[in-house]
């Protein structure tokens, strides 16, 4: 059976915001439900906080989008990564932490020097269907 709309809002409510903050991990490979694909790395990357919105119904699926630009640190020296995913993480720690969500982003981001993986304001969407 279907989740009902209560329940959509409810589970993300419970899962970005009431458990505290979360924070936005960038993946060269899909991270997978168990986080088990590449955190990018290089020097200065660390996960950053997401500000979540109210959860809301759209058609038939709840989704929650972020209220404010998330920034990464420029990148000082090219790594030859892409960052193609991203994953919702409970730790703030590379290595740690569990994936809560995770996805392919909108955009890629080459790491090469100069380069700043910025997603703008209600760019980062999850859903719950």
């Amino acid at each position: 059976m279907p989740k009902g709309n209560a329940y959509k809002t409810a589970t993300l409510q419970s899962n970005l915001i009431d458990n505290g903050n979360t924070f936005l991990a960038l993946f060269s490979t899909n991270p997978g439900a168990d986080g088990s694909g590449t955190e990018v790395v290089y020097d200065g990357y660390e996960r950053k906080a997401i500000t979540w919105g109210t959860p809301a119904i759209n058609g038939s699926v709840g989704e929650i989008k972020n209220t404010t630009l998330i920034e990464f640190t420029v990148v000082p020296t090219s790594t030859g990564v892409i960052a193609a995913y991203a994953a919702v993480m409970s730790a703030q720690t590379v290595g740690q932490g569990n994936v809560i969500y995770y996805g392919a982003l909108g955009a890629n981001y080459p790491l090469i020097q100069g380069v700043k993986p910025t997603l703008p304001i209600a760019s980062l969407t999850v859903t719950e269907t």
